[in-house]
């Protein structure tokens, strides 16, 4: 019984006529070959088939699920288009479970920082927040106007 594997010559190329042949003995009627292949390239040679690292976008450093210090909820952030949301994926009070608390966030570069709007159950409404990530794994909102600021710390869950 014979099998014969052909490659292209575009294949061969890329392969760069670095492969091994290990001949392994099954029985007495059969023979197994294994090809093995590498598809490593001289230090400087890269070529266009090889795939391009994609920077991290800084603005994704807000995705994931947050506890906010001044409240017992766990909020899980999204994006989509540049635009961040949030809503509540875990709460004491089960009222609050899928309520958005945040939304309109998007991500400022010059500054490092995240502008949108949370939600003030206290007021019943929205109001303007920035966002700056801390150190601890964290970030900082300052949410409000004015003098009728407030600053919470949020941890991230995951």
């Amino acid at each position: 019984m014979s099998s014969q594997i052909m490659f292209s010559q575009t294949t061969a190329s890329q392969i760069r006529r670095s492969a091994s042949l290990l001949l392994v003995g099954c029985s007495s009627l059969c023979l197994t070959a294994v090809v093995l292949v590498s598809f490593a390239r001289p230090a400087g040679a890269a070529g266009p088939e090889e795939p391009r690292m994609q920077q991290a976008n800084p603005a994704d450093a807000l995705v994931g699920v947050w506890k906010p210090s001044d409240m017992d909820v766990d909020i899980q952030v999204v994006g989509s288009g540049g635009q961040y949301q949030g809503v509540v994926v875990k709460a004491a009070n089960p009222a609050m479970m899928n309520t958005a608390m945040l939304r309109g966030i998007t991500f400022d570069p010059s500054s490092n920082t995240w502008k949108g709007e949370v939600f003030a159950p206290k007021r019943g409404m929205f109001v303007p927040m920035t966002i700056r990530m801390t150190a601890a794994n964290g970030f900082e909102m300052v949410a409000g106007i004015g003098m009728m600021t407030k600053t919470v710390e949020w941890v991230r869950l995951q």
